[in-house]
């Protein structure tokens, strides 16, 4: 049975009614980060959310015709990300790493909710851009300042009422730039790393950022 007949994808939008997503000027303007780190984030993640729109729209019209050939779309994923990515920062291997895994993700998580009008929506694209900007430049900013010969790193939280106890807590704390903040039951060089393994619940939407000194 074809999934979403007869709807476009505008009405599959009208549908998501609890959006996730908030404006990239209110996501990235909140965050303790220098005005044009604000600006640069803001038109990556206008890039990226062009990028997943269309991947959105791609992945309603494979649900529509019922088919199940999903890596045409996981490269096209991995290889518009990847672009996009290579005009505000060096792709390393941590990167090039991510991006091939968050492809992969992307599509597991869509296949696991085939019937959700959410993970084909404008919201879910938004949403996606607004976490991996932070994702990729927090990564960049961390090794600018190691390649800089910065010494020690704060951790800076967003003090409110959806911030992350955990998060809150750790908020303000000075480190050697070479150590990991322990972030409830996560270790991370910075916000959003996963190279120690943090827990998924340390990293989705998280808007801290590192002063480095």
């Amino acid at each position: 049975m074809k999934m979403f007949t007869n709807l476009s994808f505008d009405e599959l939008n009208a549908l998501v009614t609890n959006e996730r997503s908030m404006s990239f000027e209110q996501y990235f303007g909140e965050m303790n980060i220098p005005e044009e780190d604000k600006a640069e984030r803001i038109h990556m993640a206008e890039d990226l959310e062009n990028n997943f729109i269309a991947t959105m729209a791609w992945l309603f019209t494979m649900a529509q015709s019922n088919k199940t050939d999903y890596e045409p779309i996981r490269n096209q994923i991995e290889d518009s990300y990847l672009e996009t990515l290579r005009k505000y920062t060096d792709v390393d291997k941590y990167l090039g790493t991510h991006v091939k895994s968050f492809s992969y993700d992307v599509i597991d998580s869509t296949k696991s909710h085939k019937s959700e009008p959410y993970y084909y929506s404008l919201d879910r694209a938004r949403f996606i851009a607004e976490n991996e900007v932070n994702t990729a430049i927090n990564h960049a900013r961390y090794m600018e300042a190691v390649n800089s010969d910065k010494t020690m790193k704060r951790w800076e939280s967003i003090m409110d009422e959806v911030t992350r106890k955990d998060h809150r807590e750790i908020n303000g704390k000075y480190i050697l730039i070479g150590q990991a903040f322990h972030v409830g039951n996560s270790w991370m060089q910075f916000p959003k790393d996963t190279s120690l393994g943090a827990s998924a619940n340390q990293i989705i939407n998280c808007r801290c950022s590192i002063i480095y000194l």
